[in-house]
């Protein structure tokens, strides 16, 4: 395979990085890169950093560029900041080498925020075996995988806190339930920020009160992942609290409120989502118009 501009040249030149270049890599195969990895790890670190960086924001922006092979040959890459890259860097990649792999960093990576991105990466995983898209036996294995890094993990909050998020979406985890009471009830803002992510995760309506609560923080991160879980748990007595969230100034807490309106889709829900599709602000309006689609399409409730 020739490519337009070799990834070797990439890495070789000392000239900044042209994003318009760079989409030339787009496809790469994996054995391309075998042959130029002595170039890859010859490469300046940051250098390395740099490329990852930008193909992921050129696959953000455009869907039809691939750089897959790219980033999984970066989860070797001798730096952990380049592995976090390419963790980061394979936010759709839903495939079972993937899976393989991930499990592995996620257990015995050196670097504490590496195995953060994989426990974060896993997630996406949890998620497709909580909705039954994820063979049994593959469920089951990851859980376990989860379940014993969550256990062994005593060298940072990150790592913990992600992986209570990720196992939170295995419903029925005895374990992970004790984990999100620990982070709300012992951690500081991050930790209980996690846990309310994982609470909407879990499903679990032990936790109702706690995120109702958690919709009045002072802290917008947290009222952002409380807005959330409120959705995913169609907490329908946090209608009144949603819509005054949907009026507010934070653009985020703003959309994600909406979002749960359109998810827990009672008559005041949909009642509010109607008022907002004639908003003036196109994003709000936008978003209402989504919600209320979502609100339509699940048939929402009478109440």
């Amino acid at each position: 395979m020739t490519l337009p501009e070799p990834l070797g040249n990439v890495l070789e030149s000392a000239e900044p990085m042209c994003a318009t270049k760079l989409t030339a890599l787009s496809d790469t195969s994996a054995a391309e890169l075998r042959r130029q990895s002595e170039a890859w790890l010859a490469a300046p670190l940051e250098r390395r950093h740099r490329l990852l960086t930008m193909l992921r924001s050129l696959a953000e922006d455009n869907v039809e560029l691939n750089f897959k092979s790219i980033f999984r040959f970066g989860l070797d890459d001798p730096s952990p900041e380049v592995r976090q890259a390419a963790i980061e860097g394979l936010w759709e990649d839903e495939g079972t080498e993937l899976l393989e792999r991930l499990q592995v960093l996620v257990v015995t990576d050196s670097d504490p925020a590496v195995r953060a991105a994989a426990a974060t990466a896993l997630g996406r995983f949890a998620f497709l075996a909580a909705a039954g898209d994820l063979p049994s036996p593959r469920a089951d294995q990851l859980q376990e995988v989860l379940r014993r890094a969550l256990v062994d993990t005593s060298d940072g909050t990150e790592v913990q806190r992600r992986l209570v998020e990720a196992l939170a979406y295995f419903h029925d985890d005895s374990l992970v339930h004790d984990f999100i009471g620990r982070l709300y009830r012992e951690g500081e803002e991050p930790e209980q920020e996690s846990a309310v992510v994982a609470m909407g995760r879990s499903m679990d309506m032990r936790w109702r009160d706690a995120v109702a609560d958690e919709l009045e923080n002072e802290d917008a991160g947290i009222r952002f992942q409380a807005a959330r879980a409120a959705g995913e748990m169609g907490l329908q007595e946090t209608v009144p609290q949603l819509i005054a969230l949907s009026d507010g100034s934070d653009p985020e807490v703003r959309a994600t409120a909406i979002w749960a309106l359109g998810q827990i889709g009672s008559k005041l829900a949909r009642e509010k989502l109607e008022l907002l599709t004639q908003s003036d602000a196109e994003d709000v309006c936008e978003a209402a118009e989504e919600a209320l689609g979502e609100a339509t399409y699940a048939g929402g409730y009478d109440a």
